[in-house]
């Protein structure tokens, strides 16, 4: 699929699913995107990805609702992992879900997230362009997406605010404070 919108003087985006060939590429942005070189102020104020994945997870979301992908010129700007709440059995993809589904019991539901954007790409509508992409491509088959962002992430909040999220609960987990995020991608692909 091609993004509508994605030439915008800036850069030519293509935005499709990912496939085998791009497990490596998006697995290195991820290892990247954690921050982990960073002090805890550091990592708030640029944001973060949470978690390891290793090339058989990655698989499992690509089989799944999908990973979206970003490039310009064949190089990967950034990725958006979704993802069925059945899939994630513990931990804050499960507490998400959980949260989401009780605030909208009656909605179908996937998870969005993590999300990366290459540091040479940041700042110039990629999340934007993933996002609308990924809603586009999900909204007959789901009616509210919900992620859920560490509160010591600052630059996440502040992005999914951005986008109009609804902060829908919180859960503690392991020690860390977490929101969770609800949007109806219907809404979001319109943009």
């Amino acid at each position: 699929m091609h993004c509508r919108d994605c030439d915008d003087g800036l850069m030519s985006l293509t935005i499709r699913l990912s496939g085998p060939d791009d497990r490596a590429p998006i697995l290195s942005l991820m290892a990247e995107a954690r921050g982990d070189n960073l002090t805890a102020a550091q990592r708030a104020e640029r944001g973060f990805v949470q978690g390891t994945m290793d090339d058989s997870v990655l698989a499992r979301f690509q089989d799944g609702t999908g990973v979206f992908i970003a490039e310009e010129g064949g190089v990967l700007a950034g990725f958006a992992m979704t993802s069925a709440p059945g899939s994630m059995h513990a931990g804050p993809p499960k507490l998400t879900a959980d949260v989401a589904t009780a605030a909208h019991p009656d909605s179908t539901l996937f998870l969005y997230g993590p999300v990366a954007v290459s540091a040479k790409f940041q700042g110039r509508g990629v999340m934007t362009k993933l996002l609308v992409a990924l809603c586009a491509a999900l909204q007959d088959r789901f009616d509210r997406g919900a992620a859920f962002v560490e509160v010591a992430n600052k630059k996440s909040l502040a992005v999914h605010r951005h986008y109009g999220m609804h902060e829908t609960g919180a859960f503690t987990f392991d020690d860390r404070d977490y929101v969770v995020f609800t949007f109806e991608p219907a809404v979001l692909a319109a943009h």
